[in-house]
């Protein structure tokens, strides 16, 4: 059969994986490979020549071709256009009611590598990771456009991802309508704020939308510190959820005042409950807490820790953990018997065993014995595939202090 694209073979045995699900072919699974420019379209065939998917080629990285379809099919704006509506309808069959934020697209394992699409209400937010991705911009932003319900269209390709394919970080752009402050959408009826231009990601953390629903059902009556807090939805999950007091901890100015508008966007002014923001280093603040809890009544604390991803390479991944362990340990030394603790990594290097092996040392270091509630992963729309352990990143646990 004429190939519509270049094409690359698997090496004997190496398309297994693939035919599992696996979105990557790596460098040693190439059996054979055209010279072409990286982020070119290209046929993968095993073998033996049976076609397997068409993808993107990168041939300076260890993930040599990228899955985006395992049918042969014209990579348009309709190939756009019907995966987006393909994964939407998906994606909302399973969200919780009164929810209009989630993920569209995962990139990989939504099998547009390199592509993250996050709807908040009416406004979609993207952004290109890839050299192979780059060059469908123009697609992207058109069938996103006919997208029933979406009015405006923001990209946020500020990452430092794209610097490991050569690509320049791209200012946050509006290419479709009117951004003007922050976009509120809801999640579970509770109202929430996306800083689509200027905020973390894409403007705000989709991905922990089950822990915050556990926060604001095992809240209630307690004393929450929300640290890393962010947008404080944290705090703002535990306030609704019955919490006495909710403190929020953050280095940024900005997403403290972001928080205070989430509060009041829900009719809760913070100045006249017992909430409170805190601007300065979690980890000075967390050293501060030590002296101040002693001799404090047992049974009534919440600790939430949720900080920024420590390891994003492999390379980062000791010192990560030594920041992971510190941090944790100084959390347990602030805990007493009965307290509460949600504490988190997004850092897909780390595996959850490893994760929860830090979490044992911490408390040991600390001296507090803990018994875990839950562990929890990614949101549902955060696709995580079976055949794909890499997509695979985040990991929330809840600790009982015992």
């Amino acid at each position: 059969m004429h190939s519509t694209y270049p094409v690359v073979t698997v090496a004997p045995s190496r398309e297994i994986p693939l035919l599992a699900g696996h979105p990557w072919i790596f460098s040693q699974g190439v059996k054979n490979a055209p010279s072409i420019p990286a982020g070119s379209l290209v046929e993968v065939r095993s073998s033996n020549g049976k076609f397997l998917g068409i993808g993107t080629y990168h041939p300076a990285n260890t993930i040599r071709v990228r899955i985006l379809t395992r049918i042969q099919e014209p990579i348009d704006r309709n190939f756009f256009k019907k995966r987006f509506l393909s994964l939407l309808e998906k994606k909302q069959r399973f969200l919780p009611p009164r929810t209009d934020g989630f993920r569209l697209v995962h990139a990989d394992a939504d099998q547009l590598p390199g592509l993250i699409v996050d709807l908040y209400a009416d406004t979609a937010v993207f952004q290109i990771h890839t050299a192979g991705m780059e060059r469908f911009r123009d697609l992207i932003i058109e069938a996103l456009s006919e997208m029933p319900g979406v009015r405006v269209v923001v990209e946020r390709s500020d990452v430092e991802a794209r610097k490991v394919e050569g690509l320049p970080l791209v200012k946050p752009v509006v290419h479709r309508g009117l951004v003007q402050g922050p976009i509120r959408f809801h999640e579970m009826g509770m109202v929430l704020l996306a800083d689509v231009m200027e905020g973390q990601k894409t403007g705000f953390y989709l991905d922990q939308r089950e822990a915050r629903h556990v926060v604001h059902e095992t809240a209630r009556t307690r004393h929450v510190v929300n640290l890393f807090s962010y947008s404080c939805s944290f705090g703002l999950a535990a306030w609704s959820g019955g919490a006495l007091e909710v403190v929020n901890v953050d280095s940024s100015e900005r997403a403290l005042r972001l928080g205070s508008q989430a509060f009041l966007a829900n009719g809760i002014d913070p100045e006249k409950e017992r909430i409170s923001f805190h601007q300065g280093d979690v980890f000075e603040y967390l050293e501060g807490e030590g002296d101040k809890n002693k001799g404090r009544p047992a049974a009534s604390h919440y600790l939430i820790c949720d900080p920024p991803a420590f390891a994003k390479s492999r390379t980062s991944l000791e010192e990560a953990k030594k920041a992971y362990l510190r941090l944790n340990t100084l959390c347990f030394q602030i805990l007493q018997t009965g307290d509460l603790f949600l504490t988190s990594s997004c850092s897909g290097m780390l595996s959850q065993e490893e994760f929860i092996n830090l979490l044992r040392l911490a408390a040991g270091r600390a001296g507090k014995e803990a018994r875990i509630l839950l562990v929890l992963g990614q949101a549902s729309d955060h696709t995580r595939l079976l055949a794909f352990p890499e997509g695979v990143y985040l990991k929330t646990v809840l600790l009982e202090i015992l």
